[in-house]
């Protein structure tokens, strides 16, 4: 499975990985806070969903497109500049292998 535009190296894929290595009997820890009076609904996150809305609330504030890269990466090929060496491109072959075979 390939996600377009995820950067494993980036902040998700550090989440992703840390989910990953977690071990399945670590117990799913609970934070509860006081309901107010008057009250009856009750929201009970685990640590890890409070992570992900902390990491999707900041996903969000993120621009959908880094026009300063795409202006350099568009003038580099104009000029003909190597963007990647041949080494660069093996890892980046290596990592989408390895992510695409923890996705299935």
């Amino acid at each position: 499975m390939t996600i377009p535009g995820l950067d494993p190296s980036g902040e998700l894929g550090r989440l992703f990985f840390q989910v990953q290595s977690k071990s399945n009997d670590e117990k799913d820890v609970r934070q509860t806070k006081p309901v107010p009076q008057g009250s009856t609904d009750a929201v009970d996150l685990s640590r890890l969903a409070q992570e992900i809305r902390t990491h999707s609330t900041r996903a969000a504030e993120l621009p959908d497109l880094r026009t300063g890269k795409v202006e350099r990466i568009q003038q580099a090929l104009t000029l003909g500049v190597e963007l990647a060496t041949p080494g660069q491109l093996a890892d980046a072959i290596a990592r989408e292998t390895i992510l695409n075979a923890l996705g299935s």
